[in-house]
């Protein structure tokens, strides 16, 4: 299997979302992280050279940030090398809430996806509720722009009860919710930091 390094580069994607049936943007349930549709589109954090470490830096790395829930997963493009393990990625189909720069109705976000896992194994997992999406310009497909994630691990970020989650590397979080600085003035009111504070904070920030 060839390292989650090089289908990083090759696909200059490693974003969105991370995906499985896991926890929601908005406060919900969690289920087994790592596994189902988040497994199969995990991304590894140490991975990333000059990672973001805050939402700041995070932000202003991007062309597009969306706050919105994950509705579909189209197949994405074929990157398979003559002789070599299969390479596909899925497009995630984005129904868009907020977003800098505009409104856009839906996105679509290209993210690696493991070569051995199949579209339909995993398409009838979606995560559940609302998260925000990192995102950068990547090519015009036929039906509109396709997106990338500005940070493989972490361009996919919700929010649980007050505290941040990256379901494609949840290890990414931590360091997310240490460093950025417009999430305690998001939360300074009194209530738990919600989704909404995060997209406020993200866009205030870009």
């Amino acid at each position: 299997m060839r390292s989650r390094i090089a289908r990083v580069a090759g696909v200059a994607t490693a974003v969105l979302l991370g995906a499985v049936g896991c926890s929601s943007g908005s406060g919900g349930g969690s289920a087994a992280q790592g596994q189902g549709f988040w497994g199969a589109h995990g991304a590894d954090g140490p991975s990333e050279a000059n990672a973001p470490a805050s939402i700041e830096a995070l932000a202003q790395r991007t062309d597009l940030i969306v706050l919105g829930t994950i509705t579909g997963v189209q197949e994405g493009r074929d990157y398979t090398d003559p002789g070599k393990a299969p390479n596909r990625t899925s497009n995630l189909v984005l129904q868009v809430d907020r977003a800098s720069g505009g409104k856009p109705a839906t996105a679509l976000v290209e993210v690696t996806r493991e070569p051995v896992t199949a579209l339909k194994d995993i398409s009838d997992a979606l995560p559940k509720g609302q998260y925000v999406f990192y995102l950068k310009n990547w090519y015009e497909g036929p039906d509109g722009p396709v997106y990338r994630c500005a940070s493989p691990a972490k361009c996919v970020v919700g929010v649980n009860d007050g505290v941040l989650e990256t379901p494609r590397d949840p290890d990414a979080a931590q360091e997310l919710q240490s460093s950025s600085k417009g999430l305690t003035q998001s939360s300074g009111n009194g209530k738990p930091l919600s989704v909404e504070d995060l997209f406020t904070a993200s866009t205030s920030a870009k």
